[in-house]
């Protein structure tokens, strides 16, 4: 029996999608045993996973396709789904995602206790790809951990030794790494779920998913050590231990990063820049935020640059106003 796919409702857009045709085609769809069907429209196979509580999208990818290859599962998306809009990466989204009749896009959730497969890798049953990125996310944090600086500001500390700390509660899974490719900005950190969010899997040597982990780490740790603390002076901190987290895995994406040329906000960044070239080669590995208000020679101005001023500057862009206390409770 063939299977009849809905197709495409419009032509992709923007651009182009990654995909290819699977060389077998899935034999039936909808698939068998599926327990609900879900508007296509919002979210992501992430969101989607975590609301029925599975913390591997991939579960839900295979359940509905029987494959692992980012390739085909965009072909599927488009022909079994609908799915037109592209993201950045020209791969399909599900907003808009409607089929050529005019109806909603669906996919399928499998039963409570359905597992893919142990031959696909990616699935839970192999229990291979969550343990990856929680590994990948681990080995950053520690290698941050003996080459990052003390920060401190008000009563926010964050040491050398505590990225080590989150990098231990992410390995004994007392805090988790959720992935929601939806998320606004890079990173956050849910202390409800006592999960640090990522826009994408974590890749070992990528100077900005270093500085996504550094960050958010500062907040899990004042989370777990139940440090009260001012959330404005608690976010300057995470902001700089990103930026020389950063600098630490990539000058050169850091120099880009803090180009006014080329990057609005390079006051989140010029910190990482000051601690790598003034401070470190002075021996500095200990640093109260208020060291770095004065005025230090920045590499693209032909004036001296001041990074506290410029870090509120930028923060101020994006609209932070978080100056309130708050009062962690780990339990």
């Amino acid at each position: 029996m063939v299977v009849t796919f809905p197709g495409p409702a419009r032509k992709p857009s923007p651009g182009f999608p990654k995909m290819k045709k699977p060389a077998t085609l899935i034999s039936t769809w909808p698939p068998k045993g599926a327990v609900e069907a879900r508007w296509a429209t919002e979210g992501n196979f992430w969101t989607h996973a975590r609301s029925v509580g599975r913390k591997n999208p991939w579960d839900l990818i295979i359940f509905n396709f029987q494959t692992q290859d980012p390739k085909e599962v965009n072909w599927y998306l488009q022909q079994a789904v609908g799915c037109w809009r592209l993201d950045p990466g020209g791969n399909f989204k599900f907003d808009s995602a409607l089929t050529n009749d005019g109806k909603d896009g669906i996919i399928y959730i499998p039963p409570p206790s359905w597992t893919p497969p142990a031959h696909f890798s990616r699935g839970s049953g192999a229990g291979k790809f969550m343990s990856g990125i929680q590994n990948a996310a681990a080995t950053i944090l520690r290698d941050l951990s003996v080459r990052m600086p003390a920060l401190r500001y008000g009563a926010t500390t964050m040491r050398p030794q505590d990225y080590r700390t989150i990098a231990d509660l992410i390995e004994s899974q007392e805090m988790s790494i959720d992935i929601d490719p939806d998320r606004g900005g890079p990173a956050g950190y849910s202390s409800e779920d006592k999960a640090i969010v990522l826009k994408y899997s974590p890749r070992i040597g990528n100077a900005r998913h270093a500085a996504s982990l550094a960050n958010e780490a500062v907040h899990a740790a004042t989370h777990y050590y139940e440090i009260p603390h001012n959330m404005l002076r608690n976010e300057f901190v995470s902001t700089v231990a990103g930026a020389i987290a950063m600098g630490l895995t990539s000058e050169r994406v850091l120099l880009r990063h803090i180009n006014p040329k080329t990057f609005k906000n390079w006051g989140y960044y010029y910190s990482g820049w000051v601690w790598n070239h003034l401070f470190r080669p002075r021996g500095i590995w200990s640093i109260d935020l208020e060291d770095l208000d004065a005025q230090f020679e920045h590499p693209f101005l032909t004036t001296t640059a001041n990074p506290m001023s410029e870090l509120k500057v930028a923060m101020a862009h994006y609209g932070w106003k978080g100056s309130y206390d708050d009062f962690p409770q780990w339990d």
